[in-house]
């Protein structure tokens, strides 16, 4: 009778570890959401797809809105309260990723000076925290960076990650056991999908290989990018360079890239899948 038991607690315990760090996640960039009828009828249809997986979170990559650059602070507000009250519609926790539509009136043709308490990424960090952090899931470290360099004087931006986040990943780091599988997320790609089809574009973006060098001697898992609305997934030296397409409503996104990223992962190993966004057969046609 006892080794019954004690055979059944052995099993009992198997399961209970088989099932630690067994989870999943969409990787979900450039939503562009903004009032409008059809793009609300887009998410909806979006956030049912979605939830009907069912993910335990979702990773957004950036480009949630579209556009504060060119934005005052009423149209910004506008945006971020909508896309609030959008992202709602998800079952399942949402984390998010800066892009460049959530920099406000950085462009030229923007009613908000610079000195503005709500200007460029003030607003985005008042209402959702640090433009970068980091949060643990299942065992599993998750970086979130801001790889958006406002170029003030331009009245611009360019892709890049700052020195003051550099010295932020390193202290993390030093506080990450080397063992804990990491991802990172970055709306403007450290590896550029683009060049895959274009000889003048380049491979990485500036300060790319110096980001990723910070991670060495780490178990450094999946890098999601954001951005191009371009599909791409590399494994490069076992690390997966993942740029998840898009959801946005756009006329001229090929079907290729229309769609998300589910990950699914599982101890110390990770799958990816692209899932094409269902939509209505004409939009494609």
């Amino acid at each position: 009778m006892k080794m019954r038991i004690l055979i059944l607690l052995l099993i009992f315990w198997a399961a209970q570890l088989s099932g630690q760090n067994k989870f999943s996640f969409v990787f979900l960039p450039d939503l562009h959401l903004q009032p409008d009828s059809a793009i609300e009828a887009d998410f909806n249809r979006l956030a049912k797809q979605i939830n009907k997986i069912h993910p335990d979170f979702i990773l957004a990559g950036g480009d949630m809105i579209y556009t504060a650059k060119n934005g005052d602070e009423k149209k910004a507000r506008m945006l971020f309260d909508f896309m609030d009250t959008e992202l709602k519609k998800f079952k399942m926790p949402v984390y998010l990723t800066m892009g460049n539509h959530e920099v406000v009136g950085i462009l030229p043709n923007s009613d908000i000076e610079s000195s503005h308490p709500q200007w460029g990424k003030r607003m985005y960090e008042q209402r959702y925290g640090k433009r970068y952090k980091t949060f643990e899931y299942s065992g599993w470290k998750f970086f979130l960076l801001d790889g958006i360099k406002i170029q003030e004087e331009k009245m611009n931006y360019t892709s890049g990650v700052d020195s003051e986040q550099m010295d932020w990943i390193k202290n993390e780091l030093e506080n990450t056991p080397a063992d804990v599988p990491i991802v990172v997320s970055i709306h403007t790609p450290l590896v550029n999908p683009k060049a895959l089809g274009d000889s003048g574009v380049n491979a990485l973006s500036e300060n790319a290989k110096a980001v990723l060098d910070l991670f060495d001697g780490h178990n450094l898992k999946m890098v999601l990018q954001g951005h191009n609305h371009l599909y791409m997934n590399l494994l490069i030296d076992g690390i997966h360079f993942v740029s998840g397409g898009s959801t946005s409503h756009s006329d001229d996104l090929k079907t290729f890239n229309d769609g998300f990223i589910l990950v699914r992962n599982k101890g110390n190993h990770e799958g990816t899948e692209f899932i094409p966004t269902k939509r209505p057969e004409s939009v494609h046609d």
